[in-house]
């Protein structure tokens, strides 16, 4: 058995024992076995698909694989799991326009904080005249 690892930097996505596992990296694609050579491998957008009872594939986005030992390491700026390929980059597409829209919130509701302190400063100035 091959133990296979995903992390971000939101936390560990995947810990699982698999029969072998396709890395679809920079370099292309890869099957992987176990008792397998050591393998380090850049992926900038790619996947992991995970064969064991049922198969899934862990889209990854700015990441890492390390093999040895049978132990699979992937460490990814963003990952998601689904039953296909699409699937998994589907789910990253809808976290990534999540994270924009919360950001976008966040500088809405920072310029409005800043109007609001502006205003403030300028009536601390005003009420000091008088």
């Amino acid at each position: 058995m091959i133990k296979v690892i995903v992390a971000t930097p939101k936390g560990e996505l995947l810990n699982k024992d698999v029969e072998s596992i396709v890395i679809s990296g920079d370099t292309g694609q890869l099957g992987v076995l176990q008792n397998r050579l050591p393998l380090l491998t850049k992926i900038t957008k790619g996947f992991v698909k995970v064969n064991s009872n049922d198969v899934q594939y862990v889209g990854i986005v700015n990441g890492v694989i390390d093999f040895k030992d049978n132990i699979a390491t992937v460490i990814a700026q963003t990952a998601a799991i689904g039953t296909s390929e699409e699937d998994a980059f589907k789910i990253i597409e809808e976290n990534d326009l999540l994270i924009k829209k919360a950001n976008k919130q966040k500088n809405v509701d920072f310029v409005a904080a800043e109007k609001e302190l502006l205003k403030n400063i300028k009536e601390m100035k005003a009420a000091h005249l008088d």
